[in-house]
């Protein structure tokens, strides 16, 4: 491994992957910034920029959008109490209460230099982690592969939607999706109606784009258009100062340990992490009650968990083929249109391309750190862009994607589609990602079902039997259905403390 290392690193010091890091991290934070484009759209927007380059090119760029998005979003929420993504929500509550307070500047700069000590610790353990998990994915076979799929959808129902009934709902209407086209086995046509360009399904990338592109556009336009009257208020002083920094260590320390391992787990993105960080950090803080009025540990704690999401995720992306979330779904989309198959194999496969991706996180990290001290007070300004523009922009970029992934017009038929059945379901509070991941996840399943089915019929078995007959495809099971209870379990408890709200009289909200 360290010979590869060796040889990643010196890909990644050439002038062409400096170049390609440094434009991610700066487009990602760009893109983060603005109020209404997620990570997701922003890799989502991106990943046709990198069809003409090689597939070393393109992940470099886009791991680094991927690592600049996530840490733009909280600019716009310390600044004007408008998070840019949704895992810059934590960061705002503290964020903002201290540009309220003159602060802002000192919030921008501790909110920077958590983010890259968060992603740099997360990348680390990528680096030596991830081969590991591979070696031992190598020994699953396809039960437990299908059993995997199953259990990590069924985790977005319990922790990543809202509802676990809608979530579970968008997750089994992706995986519909996900079979359109061929039978991989038999060759059969699902769901094609006729249309040769469905004959092989649907583009994972035109789905991408349309489901959250097309769906955010429609979303934005509910907005006031080219009104903004919102202002900026002066920055100030960024740099928090090493005294500062390091009476801020064991947060940092325990953030970026939360944020990597809440990445690891599928349908918890770096919002959870976010929260779950500042809990802890308030917790253990000697100042708690300072938390909700302008608490640098709580801006620390935030930042740090959602960067360190980043590699935390990338580790069951890139061993098993499976997203963690749907920013790592996106950035699956551009391994797979470089002809990259995600799972333990791309490890042996292709350490030539896989090892620089891994390596050119922390020069993306690097960058977006070096890019907001230097820049922040210019693109700050972005996050008064008005939303009639932004809609434009997107649409502009959505059309182009989806029509030069096959230069087919019925593919943007497709993504408009998708678009709307995503504005819909946005609409009655269904989560989108369960539905990318679906749409990935659903052939592997189909693929590796096929293959227990066959071997339960040479072995004179029923597929229930043959999924009994180790003790590791049984433990997925009961992984698999735990969760389901679990997120009908939270559900029947939200309501029933709801309940207990309204018989109280209390204010509960939307």
């Amino acid at each position: 491994m360290w010979e590869q290392i060796a040889d990643a690193a010196i890909v990644i010091i050439q002038p062409g992957s400096l170049l390609l890091a440094f434009l991610g991290a700066a487009m990602g934070t760009v893109f983060g910034a603005m109020p209404g484009v997620s990570a997701t759209l922003s890799i989502a927007l991106l990943v046709p920029v990198t069809f003409e380059m090689t597939a070393t090119s393109g992940l470099i760029f886009l791991g680094a959008v991927y690592c600049g998005a996530i840490y733009g979003g909280s600019i716009s929420g310390i600044l004007i109490n408008v998070p840019g993504t949704p895992a810059a929500v934590a960061t705002m509550i503290d964020g903002y209460e201290m540009t309220k307070k003159g602060k802002g500047g000192l919030a921008l700069g501790t909110d920077i230099c958590s983010s890259f000590v968060g992603g740099q610790f997360s990348v680390i353990v990528l680096l030596f982690l991830a081969p590991l998990v591979a070696m031992v994915a190598l020994e699953i076979r396809s039960a437990e592969f299908f059993w995997i799929v199953i259990f990590a959808m069924s985790t977005i129902g319990a922790i990543g939607a809202g509802s676990a009934i809608k979530g579970l709902m968008a997750g089994i209407f992706g995986l519909i999706i996900g079979t359109a086209g061929m039978h991989p086995m038999t060759g059969t046509l699902r769901y094609a109606f006729d249309q040769p360009p469905l004959y092989e399904g649907v583009p994972v990338i035109v789905a991408l784009v349309g489901l959250f592109s097309i769906s955010q556009v429609l979303y934005l336009a509910e907005g006031k258009g080219m009104d903004t009257q919102l202002k900026i208020p002066e920055v100030g002083r960024m740099w928090p100062g090493r005294a500062t920094l390091w009476k801020l260590r064991g947060v940092l320390a325990r953030s970026s340990i939360i944020g990597t391992v809440v990445g690891l787990i599928p349908g918890a993105g770096a919002d959870i992490a976010s929260f779950i960080a500042r809990s802890e950090a308030k917790r253990y803080s000697k100042n708690p009650s300072e938390y909700g009025k302008g608490s640098i540990e709580g801006v620390c704690s935030a930042e740090a968990a959602n960067n360190a999401v980043v590699g935390g995720s990338l580790i069951p992306m890139l061993t098993l083929g499976i997203p963690g979330n749907a920013v790592t779904a996106a950035l699956l989309g551009g391994l797979l249109i470089h002809g990259l198959i995600p799972g333990p194999s791309l490890f042996t496969d292709a350490p030539d391309i896989l090892y620089p991706f891994i390596l050119s996180l922390f020069l993306a990290n690097l960058f977006f750190a070096v890019f907001g001290f230097g820049a922040l007070r210019y693109v700050a300004k972005v996050v008064l862009v008005p939303q009639g523009i932004i809609a434009a922009v997107v649409t502009a970029l959505a059309v182009i994607g989806a029509y030069s992934f096959r230069n087919l017009t019925f593919d943007i038929w497709i993504m408009f589609s998708l678009g709307v059945v995503g504005y819909i379901m946005r609409k009655a509070d269904f989560p989108l990602a369960p539905i990318i991941l679906g749409i990935i996840l659903g052939p592997m399943a189909e693929e590796n079902l096929d293959r227990v089915m066959t071997l339960a019929h040479a072995k004179e078995l029923t597929t229930i039997e043959f999924f009994m007959g180790r003790w590791q495809t049984v433990l997925l099971m009961v992984l698999t259905f735990a969760a389901i209870g679990y997120s009908f379990y939270r559900d029947y408890r939200y309501r029933k403390e709801l309940e207990a709200k309204i018989a109280n009289g209390e204010d509960v909200g939307k």
